[in-house]
């Protein structure tokens, strides 16, 4: 693979088995069928050089009861969603179309839910850096898209993800901001497009970046959980010897945390903030029950080394019956650079959850480096 940035999971043949996506940046965009015992055959869906798809979402977005893949083009600063008519083997049987053509910016991040209650999926999106830096939903009315900024001048969005924080019926906005470290929710008024979001930051992070709606503690209440650490330099690419004391206290600060929220809409009071593991240089952290004891556990991806860790890669973390206690670390996969996205779904079909992560192990920082790009999964043994 020459480089993906994006990666999810659906069954495109209806035959019960969980298929892949992911793209090729720069290249193109691929899915991979499933045969039910984990072994995947590549097709194409589309091919276009110069285009940058990354992350997406899947989402049955003009209700005709098949999965739409909904897409951001980071150069072309446009959003776009593709679909088929046929059997998705067929190249032929895919098209596109745009939400958003060239009127976003370093278009980095999208989801989908019915923001407006009105019973149609809306898209809400996140733009970083090169003239992006913000984040807006786009309504959809007659075939037609219309744009809605939520806020801009926000430096280098990333998280976005809808979830009811306030149990009132109505889709908020999880946002991060990973140069000014803010993790933010917007709160849905439910009001007009003008006024429709009041804007809460929950903490001050050391660059969170991708992080997501969870009811971590089982109370009923949608959580935070997030990972985040500083860009990758020359002295942590492998065995980096830790002297400057400096580095040290600012690797120190990234961790892997979860806030807890307090219930209510009241956002004047606190989230508390629980860590479940310090010095790691996070790129992503997920949730998932798999060992079935109806707990959830912690999937997070790292970049690089960090304090605690000696590489990037994939690890579990699992608590001891409180979350908000002790949780000890299991390494999936090490030695692994650049890890980004992940995924927990059953790929095989036996009941347990399995891994999917990706890594960008041949560049980092625009640096060549030796080894590959890689799109793996992990079978979960129970």
């Amino acid at each position: 693979m020459i480089y993906v940035y994006g990666i999810s999971s659906v069954d495109l043949t209806g035959n019960g088995f969980l298929d892949l996506i992911a793209v090729e940046t720069n290249i193109g965009l691929y899915w991979y069928e499933n045969d039910g015992n984990g072994n995947f055959s590549k097709h194409v869906i589309h091919e276009k050089p110069g285009e940058w798809l990354e992350r997406h979402i899947v989402a049955d977005i003009n209700n005709d009861g098949k999965p739409e893949i909904i897409f951001v083009d980071n150069i072309g600063g446009s959003l776009l969603w593709f679909e088929f008519d046929g059997d998705p083997r067929d190249k032929k049987s895919w098209k596109y179309h745009y939400v958003s053509e060239r009127e976003f910016p370093s278009a980095y991040n999208v989801t989908a839910g019915d923001i407006n209650n009105d019973g149609q999926l809306e898209l809400a999106a996140s733009a970083y850096v090169h003239g992006g830096n913000r984040f807006s939903w786009f309504e959809r009315s007659q075939g037609s898209w219309t744009q809605h900024l939520i806020e801009e001048n926000i430096p280098e969005t990333r998280t976005v993800e809808l979830a009811d924080f306030t149990n009132n019926g109505v889709l908020d906005l999880l946002g991060s901001s990973t140069s000014n470290g803010q993790i933010i929710i917007y709160e849905n008024l439910g009001n007009s497009v003008k006024n429709r979001w009041s804007k809460h930051v929950i903490d001050i992070f050391n660059g969170p970046r991708h992080g997501h709606a969870v009811d971590l503690n089982n109370n009923g209440n949608m959580d935070i959980l997030m990972t985040g650490g500083l860009p990758l330099a020359n002295n942590r690419v492998s065995g980096f010897d830790m002297k400057d004391k400096s580095d040290e206290n600012l690797m120190s600060q990234e961790k892997i945390v979860w806030y807890e929220n307090p219930g209510g809409s009241d956002f004047s009071k606190s989230w508390k903030k629980h860590t479940i593991f310090d010095g790691f240089n996070g790129f992503e952290v997920i949730a998932a029950d798999l060992d079935n004891d109806g707990q959830l556990e912690v999937i997070a991806s790292a970049l690089g080394p960090s304090l605690n860790i000696q590489s990037g890669g994939i690890y579990v973390f699992k608590h001891r019956g409180d979350p908000k206690g002790k949780w000890d670390m299991k390494i999936i996969k090490e030695n692994w650079k650049e890890t980004e996205q992940i995924l927990s779904v059953d790929i095989n079909s036996n009941g347990l959850k399995d891994i999917v992560g990706v890594a960008n192990c041949t560049n980092l920082n625009g640096r060549p480096q030796s080894a590959k790009n890689e799109l793996r999964w992990w079978e979960n043994l129970g």
